[in-house]
C-alpha cells in the first residue's frame, strides 16, 4: 500500500533546506524544485504531484497562498508545509485549510522519512479510492445503459408483460400490458392488481404464487373484449431464485384476436356451406328415390321432371362450390392471371350477348351507350366475371318487361362501366351487407330467385385486384346501379 515511485515538488527559496532534502530523498523518488512563489503555483497546478513539501515563508509569496491555489486545483493534494520557526497559530491554520503536516527545518531524516512513507500511504488510498469510484461509475453507466436498452425492446415488443411479486404488487408492466387490459393510466410500482386486471388473470398469478414448490407455467385464453373483439393468450409463470425460493410471477399476454376471429369466421363459414349445401343435396336425394322407386306409378313426366330439378340443382350446387374455389384462390393468392391490354367496352357488349335469350324470356329491353375504345390492363377472363355477375343480376334481379341500360367510356382517371336496371332495387340496411359471404337479400322478391350469394363477393375482390372500385346505388323497388372503376390504360 506505498507507492513505489512518487513524484514530490519542493517550493522552498533556502539553498541549504534544499541540498537537505535532496540528499534525503536521492534517487528514490522523482524531486521537482520551484524557489518562487508565482513559478511554483503555476508548476504546482499544472499537473497533480503526489506530495508537496512548501516553505510558509517566500522571498515573494506567502506559502499559505501557495497552498490555497494548490488546494484549489486539487482538494486532495497532500500538501506539507515548512518552517525554521513555526507557531503554534500557523501550525493551527494549516491544518484548517486542508495541510496535510507541518515540519521544521532544517528538517531532520528520520522525521521526513516517517512523512514521506504516511504521505504514500494515504497518496496509495487515494487514488484506489477514485479507481473504484471510476469503476463504479462506469459500471453504474453501464448498468443503466444496459437497463435503458432492456426497457426499450420489452416496452416495443408486442406481448403485454407484467411482474407481481409474493404480494400481488405490481413490480414492473409495458404500455403494451395496459393498453391489452384497457388501463389508461401508469400503474406505480407497488400498486395491488385485483382492482385492475380481468378476473382470470387474477386467478392464473393467484394460483401460481400459491402453488409454491411448483415452476410449471399456467397458460389459457382470457377473453377482454367479448365476444372476440379482444383475445389474449395469457401465461403466468413463477420467478424462483438459486434457491427454487418464490420471488413472484411473470404474466405474458399474447393478442390472438385475429385467430380467434378467424376461428370463427371458419365456423361461421363452414355452417354456411353446409347450409347451402344441405337443402339442394336433400331435395335431390328425395327426388331420385322416388324416381328409383317408382313411387309415382307409370308418370313418365313427373319422373322427367323430377331428373331435371335433380339436375337443376346439381348445377346449382357445382356452381357454388366453382364460386367457393374462386375465392379461396384469390384469397391465397394462387390465381394465374394474364395480363393484357384490352377494350373493356367490346367486353362488355360481347358478355351482354350471351344473355339475349335470357334477356328475351323475361321480355327485357337492353341498350347500351359505349363511348369508343376504352383500354384497360387486366386478365380478360376475370373481367368477363366480373360484367357477367353484373348482368347476370340485373336480368335475376329485373321485372318482367323491364330495362337495362349499360354505358362505358373513360374519364379523366378511370375507365367506367355502368350497370342500370328497373329491378326490385335494394333497402339500405341489404345494401351495406351487399359484398360479404353468402349473403342474399330476403324479401317477398328474391324468394323465388336461386343463387350462391357469393357473385358480388367475388366481384369486389376481382376490382380489388385491379385497385379497382364499385359503386351501387339503389332504391327498393324502383332499381338498382352499379358502377365499376378501373384504372385506364394509355391510348
Amino acid at each position: 500500500m506505498f507507492l513505489t515511485s512518487a513524484n514530490i515538488l519542493l517550493i522552498e527559496n533556502d539553498k541549504r533546506v534544499i541540498d537537505s532534502i535532496r540528499q534525503i530523498i536521492g534517487d528514490r523518488y522523482a524531486l521537482d524544485i520551484e524557489t518562487r512563489g508565482p513559478g511554483a503555483v503555476k508548476k504546482a497546478i499544472s499537473k497533480e504531484y503526489d506530495l508537496y513539501l512548501i516553505a510558509y515563508r517566500l522571498p515573494d509569496m506567502s506559502g499559505v497562498d501557495v497552498l490555497s491555489g494548490i488546494l484549489a486545483r486539487f482538494p486532495e493534494a497532500i500538501c506539507v508545509m515548512m518552517d525554521h520557526d513555526p507557531d503554534i497559530d500557523a501550525i493551527m491554520k494549516i491544518a484548517h485549510m486542508g495541510g496535510y503536516d507541518f515540519l521544521k527545518t532544517p528538517v531532520r531524516h528520520e522525521k521526513l522519512e516517517r512523512v514521506i512513507l504516511r504521505a504514500s500511504e494515504r497518496r496509495w488510498y487515494i487514488r484506489e479510492a477514485r479507481r473504484l469510484k471510476a469503476e463504479k461509475n462506469k459500471n453504474l453507466i453501464a448498468i443503466s445503459e444496459e437497463q435503458s436498452r432492456l426497457r426499450s425492446v420489452i416496452n416495443s415488443i408486442d406481448d403485454g408483460l407484467i411482474i407481481t411479486n409474493q404480494r400481488k404488487e405490481i413490480i414492473f408492466n409495458n404500455p403494451r400490458f395496459l393498453n391489452l387490459i384497457g388501463v389508461r393510466r401508469e400503474i406505480p410500482v407497488g400498486e395491488k392488481i385485483f382492482d385492475i386486471l380481468p378476473r382470470k388473470l387474477q386467478e392464473q398469478i393467484t394460483n401460481v404464487l400459491d402453488n409454491r414448490n411448483s415452476s410449471c407455467s399456467v397458460k389459457e385464453e382470457i377473453v377482454i373484449e367479448p365476444p372476440a373483439r379482444l383475445v389474449v393468450m395469457a401465461n403466468t409463470t413463477p420467478i424462483l431464485d438459486d434457491n427454487g425460493y418464490l420471488l413472484g410471477a411473470v404474466s405474458v399476454l399474447r393478442d390472438i384476436s385475429e385467430i380467434k376471429a378467424l376461428e370463427l369466421s371458419k365456423s361461421e363459414f363452414i355452417n354456411m356451406v353446409a347450409h347451402e349445401l344441405k337443402a339442394p343435396l336433400g331435395a335431390i336425394k328425395g327426388y331420385l328415390e322416388m324416381v328409383i322407386d317408382r313411387a309415382l306409378g307409370d308418370d313418365e313426366a313427373r319422373y322427367q321432371q323430377y331428373l331435371e330439378r335433380s339436375l337443376e340443382r346439381s348445377n346449382a350446387m357445382l356452381s357454388l362450390l366453382q364460386d367457393l374455389l374462386n375465392i379461396f384462390r384469390m384469397d391465397a393468392r394462387t390465381v394465374h392471371r394474364e395480363i393484357e391490354r384490352l377494350d373493356g367496352g367490346a367486353l362488355i357488349r360481347e358478355t351482354a350477348e350471351f344473355f339475349r335469350g335470357e334477356l328475351r324470356e323475361k321480355h327485357i329491353t337492353l341498350s347500351m351507350d359505349i363511348a369508343g375504345k376504352i383500354y384497360i390492363h387486366a386478365d380478360k377472363e376475370e373481367i368477363r366475371r366480373v360484367f357477367t355477375n353484373l348482368l347476370s343480376n340485373a336480368i335475376k334481379y329485373n321485372k318482367e318487361g323491364g330495362s337495362i341500360h349499360i354505358t362505358a367510356k373513360r374519364t379523366g382517371e378511370h375507365a367506367k362501366f355502368t350497370v342500370k336496371d328497373t329491378g326490385i332495387g335494394m333497402k339500405e340496411e341489404e345494401k351495406a351487407h351487399l359484398f360479404e359471404e353468402f349473403y342474399r337479400a330476403k324479401n317477398l322478391h328474391t324468394r323465388k330467385i336461386s343463387g350462391t350469394g357469393l357473385g358480388m363477393t367475388i366481384l369486389k375482390k376481382i376490382l380489388d385486384n385491379y385497385h379497382g372500385r364499385v359503386l351501387v346505388e339503389s332504391k327498393y323497388g324502383k332499381g338498382s346501379t352499379f358502377t365499376v372503376l378501373l384504372p385506364p390504360a394509355e391510348k
